[in-house]
């Protein structure tokens, strides 16, 4: 009779704990560096998946089945916000001590901080053309830039319970949405509307804290990807996923 599976072998913790190989002799702040960006890939795998299966919800125009994958992925992101503050108990010199070997690694270079992008629906696909990505991570994301993502699918799913066509204006059908929603399937997706806003909010402060640390700790320097560093940080800041979820509060 089998024994089961022990907690190590079933997490692979020694293959987890080897993973974590600074670059620079000496300089404390890097294992904490490369531990809480592995950490964010992670969660950013849960957040696709996530994001995967809510759409598969709103697709079937089911939801109620998509609220709580959308709870669970804004939960992952207030934890991330958490994990951005772990990194700004760095200090400006610790950091240099360890950044210049790593260029040109850059978190620019997050193939799946991209598929969240895509899967949210505000990719930019003039992305794909970077040379950011080896031909495997760029295939794959172009098959999700090409995918159903959670905008066009909630979009489906509005315009299915009205009862409205392709030539419906979508900023009524979210005025009515939000001014009419006791239905449990209307209910339900005027639920989702705010999780997706709750998205597009947490992602707002995660590039707004970014940006602080930034600028926190390397100054105007160059990001070591080849990018403005604070300069492009700062032009993110006020991109928003759903701009129409925003502008419908301004017309109920």
């Amino acid at each position: 009779m089998s024994n089961g599976t022990d907690y190590s072998t079933y997490l692979r913790i020694n293959d987890l704990l080897e993973l974590q190989i600074p670059l620079t002799d000496d300089a404390p702040d890097e294992l904490l560096f490369i531990v809480v960006h592995q950490s964010y890939e992670l969660w950013f795998k849960v957040i696709i998946d996530e994001l995967g299966r809510a759409i598969s919800a709103l697709s079937r125009v089911e939801p109620w089945r998509a609220i709580s994958h959308l709870r669970r992925m804004v939960a992952i992101e207030d934890l991330l916000l958490e994990h951005l503050r772990v990194l700004e108990s760095m200090s400006p010199e610790g950091f240099l001590e360890f950044r210049d070997p790593l260029n040109p690694a850059s978190g620019f270079q997050s193939f799946q901080f991209r598929a969240i992008e895509f899967l949210s629906g505000a990719g930019k696909k003039a992305m794909l053309t970077f040379e950011l990505f080896d031909e495997s991570q760029r295939r794959w994301l172009t098959d999700i830039s090409k995918s159903p993502s959670l905008w066009s699918e909630f979009e489906i799913s509005l315009r299915s319970l009205f009862g409205a066509d392709q030539s419906a204006d979508v900023t009524e059908l979210l005025r009515t949405l939000y001014l009419n929603h006791e239905t449990s399937e209307l209910s339900a997706l005027h639920a989702v509307a705010e999780l997706m806003m709750d998205h597009d909010e947490r992602l707002a402060m995660w590039r707004h804290q970014h940006m602080m640390m930034a600028g926190r700790q390397i100054g105007r320097r160059p990001g070591t990807g080849g990018s403005e560093g604070m300069a492009y940080l700062d032009s993110t800041i006020t991109q928003r996923l759903y701009p129409l979820l925003w502008a419908v509060r301004s017309v109920l």
